[in-house]
């Protein structure tokens, strides 16, 4: 089934075409955080498919309980530790930077960017 969302001033219009047999969304919500995004149930309302079936098994309470019902060893003292093949070293001397001023963002803005920049310019 596929879902139209838009913006109220009217711009921003998408198609989202939602697969619940997969379990998938094109927005990629519901693939990373295993929780249902808006537009999947926006269609499990319109099948009248309970959301909570769509949530993945690891959030379930039992998965939580197994998760942590296994004894965990403690860490042990450093001096049981094996000893590394390296050694690290912090040297104040070393730069990140050999510009002067401010770093440069290696960022791409996009338009989430975009309203934040004109909410914070009509503040002013």
């Amino acid at each position: 089934m596929s879902i139209v969302t838009m913006r109220q001033n009217g711009y921003g219009i998408n198609t989202h075409v939602v697969k619940i047999a997969n379990r998938e969304c094109p927005c990629g919500k519901w693939n990373q955080f295993g929780i249902p995004c808006s537009h999947a149930k926006k269609v499990c309302g319109a099948y009248n498919i309970s959301v909570a079936s769509m949530v993945k098994d690891y959030y379930d309470l039992m998965a939580y309980k197994n998760t942590y019902s296994k004894y965990v060893e403690p860490v042990q003292s450093e001096d049981y530790w094996d000893i590394s093949e390296f050694q690290l070293i912090h040297d104040t001397n070393i730069r990140i930077s050999t510009r002067p001023g401010r770093n440069h963002t290696t960022c791409i803005r996009n338009e989430m960017d975009w309203q934040q920049t004109r909410a914070r310019q009509e503040a002013q």
